[in-house]
């Protein structure tokens, strides 16, 4: 009987591109009872060793499968004081519009020897994959589970990915578990101390939430720094003098050591001289070979840094049009804290891509 993989990914359009490529177009496309993006793929396809020629079913998931909570005898605004929400139970649950998904992974998981994890390659997607393990678990404890590591969806990368599949990392894992109960803790805990405290000032206070979150309150910090900073700024007029000479064609511009005076009558009467002198004296002159190095890859921070920058958009629509191109395969994974691709993408490949714009497809050939 031919063994069955089952394989998850952490979206389905990243499901459907790695299905298409592993099943090479010959794929069959079924449907998940309560949820209408999520599919389910079938095809076949040969593993690396001790798999070999494999029945598969591709899906996937939408994010995170589970959130967590306190139990309900603490949700209540007064149940008990802020403080004691650092030491209360938290309980893990399957979101109610998240149980078909997980209901499909605990199902395809009967039939399958092995889950193939195929979540994005950052901490994030080590824990989804351990969500989606668990899932699994519930049909099929003997399952092997495995984890497909890639960063592109370019063909070769992601059949290497499934051939040489690598363990998930639970010490990843338990580092995004912790912060995400930390996040619970610290947010819920603050949030009602700020909150209850301030209603009683009335106002618009008495009325309102104020909430609180690790990344949100020192963000607000650096937003009002930078505030104070534009609105205390004095601006102060200076003057500076620049000379350019033009021979054969070229323009070769000149810097003045002084570069800025704050007294324009002090830079009039320099200026006057320069005009009366007529003729200038070249008094050094530095020759130094320049380098102009590849561009590195963008890291997050950066790539919004570089949107923000170059093309007004904020961070939130960065990202996603990043996710976009990166789900169609046309740049790698773009939440990543590194500016060095992956030994196994063929940057070929993704430049050949471009070829075909009537805007840069030239440069591309090139």
């Amino acid at each position: 009987m031919t063994p069955r993989i089952l394989c998850v990914a952490e979206k389905p359009a990243i499901a459907k591109a790695v299905a298409n490529h592993l099943g090479g177009g010959q794929v069959n496309t079924r449907h998940v009872a309560g949820n209408q993006y999520v599919k389910n793929y079938e095809f076949d396809f040969a593993f690396g060793p001790p798999w070999g020629a494999c029945s598969v079913t591709m899906t996937s998931v939408i994010g995170h499968l589970n959130g967590l909570d306190f139990p309900e005898q603490y949700r209540r605004w007064h149940s008990c004081p802020p403080g004691q929400l650092f030491d209360a139970p938290v309980v893990e649950t399957t979101a109610p519009d998240k149980k078909a998904i997980a209901n499909n992974i605990t199902q395809q998981a009967r039939y399958a020897r092995a889950l193939f994890i195929w979540t994005d390659c950052d901490r994030e997607g080590e824990h989804i994959g351990s969500e989606v393990r668990q899932a699994a678990f519930k049909g099929n404890a003997r399952l092997e589970v495995k984890r497909a590591r890639f960063s592109n969806t370019e063909r070769a990368h992601v059949i290497a990915a499934a051939q040489n599949p690598i363990n998930l990392d639970d010490r990843q894992v338990n580092a995004v578990a912790a912060r995400i109960e930390l996040d619970l803790r610290l947010g819920a805990s603050f949030t009602r101390l700020q909150t209850l405290s301030l209603q009683n000032m009335g106002g618009d206070l008495a009325e309102r939430v104020i909430s609180y979150g690790s990344c949100q309150f020192p963000t607000l910090g650096f937003v009002v720094d930078r505030y104070l900073r534009v609105r205390n700024f004095v601006p102060e007029e200076f003057w500076s003098i620049k000379l350019m000479h033009r021979r054969e064609n070229i323009d070769v511009t000149f810097h003045w050591g002084q570069y800025r005076l704050f007294d324009r009558m002090a830079v009039v009467i320099l200026f006057e001289r320069c005009l009366g002198a007529r003729i200038a004296k070249v008094s050094k002159m530095q020759r130094k070979p320049t380098s102009k190095w590849r561009p590195l890859p963008l890291t997050t921070v950066e790539l919004q840094k570089m949107g923000s920058m170059f093309l007004r958009m904020d961070s939130q629509k960065v990202m996603k049009i990043a996710e976009d191109l990166y789900t169609k395969g046309w740049i790698s994974y773009p939440r990543t804290e590194t500016d060095q691709f992956d030994e196994g993408i063929d940057l070929k490949k993704l430049i050949e891509k471009q070829v075909q714009d009537h805007t840069w497809g030239p440069y591309a050939q090139g």
